[in-house]
Formats: C-alpha cells, structure tokens, sequence
C-alpha cells in the first residue's frame, strides 16, 4: 500500500497558508455577531458619542449615567458649588444691572463657558466689554456650527444689542450675528 507522492502536483507555499487561514478554527475575519446586529449598534454608538460630543461643547444635555456623577462631583467640591451658584446667579439676573454684578463675579474666578443660554444672558448687560466678548463667543460658536436650542431668545438679545449699543462696531457685530443665526433656523 505506497502512496505515490510523485504525482501529485506540489503545493506552494501561499497555497499552504491560504489553506490555513480558512480553516475552522481561525476566526479574526469572521464576524461576532450577526450583521443586522451590527449595524445597529454601530448606529447607537455614533448617536451616543455625538450626545457626548454635544454635552462636552456644552450645548447638550448629559446623559443619566454621566449626569449621576457630575452632580455627585459638582456638589462634593467648594469650587463646584461656587461655579454652579454664580452661573445661577447669571441665569437668574433680572435687569442689566443684575446681570452687571452676576457676570463680574463669574469673571473673576472662571471664563464665561461656551454656553448659548449663558450668553443669551450676558447679552442684557450694559457693560459693552462683557457684550463684546459674548458676541466673539457666539461668532465662534456659528462658525463651529453649534445650533442653538432657543434661536428667538438668541435673536431678541442681538437685536437689543443692535439697538442699544453705543459702539458701531458692537451694532455691526450684533446684525452679523443676527444674519448667522438665521441660516441655523
């Protein structure tokens, strides 16, 4: 019973590992789940980064998880309750010379954050350097194509600006921002 080896063609050596990569038991190329599955989670997870991404611009909500630990660590430390309680007070600043004396206490330990609601706030200040430096913000912010959640808000404070604004180029600044904010509605 002798095998006659002679006859049969020989093999090369891509042939041999070629042979090999499809076997059985070698499972990198294939996939570990089913495709349908895969799609779909690759879908959530862009949706989740771009809510990460959203929240870390400071334009979006946190998520449940996130926001758990954020709240823990806000209230834990001195410097998180102060920050939190002068950008309550900014919120909260009724009249142009509240939110005055609210964004001058900010401003001494923090910059103003990239924040459409915050701005929206400093707009109704009187002092025309806090207004110039949230419209630099605001322009920022459009180039990076941030949508803002209350565009009305937004356009009433520019246009009081517009209006109000003793300096041209804060009057300019102002209708500028207005035509942008626009493009976004």
């Amino acid at each position: 019973m002798s095998k006659d080896y002679k006859d049969r063609p020989k093999r090369s050596w891509r042939e041999i590992d070629r042979k090999k990569d499809s076997s059985k038991h070698r499972q990198e190329d294939r996939p570990t789940m089913p495709k349908h599955k895969k799609v779909r989670a690759e879908s959530a997870s862009k949706v989740y980064k771009s809510k990460l991404d959203a929240f870390f611009e400071g334009d979006g909500k946190a998520p449940d998880h996130v926001k758990g630990k954020l709240d823990s660590l806000e209230s834990s430390s001195k410097e998180g309750k102060a920050r939190a309680n002068a950008l309550k007070a900014v919120r909260d600043a009724g009249t142009s010379s509240q939110a005055n004396k609210a964004v001058a206490a900010y401003k001494k330990k923090w910059a103003l954050p990239p924040d459409y609601d915050i701005l929206a706030q400093v707009l109704t200040c009187s002092d025309e350097d806090y207004l110039d430096e949230a419209m630099e913000m605001l322009e920022e912010m459009f180039e990076a194509k941030r949508v803002p959640r209350r565009a009305a808000i937004l356009e009433q404070r520019l246009r009081r600006v517009k209006t109000l604004a003793e300096e041209p180029d804060l009057q300019e600044k102002a209708d500028s921002l207005i035509k942008a904010l626009r493009l976004f509605t």
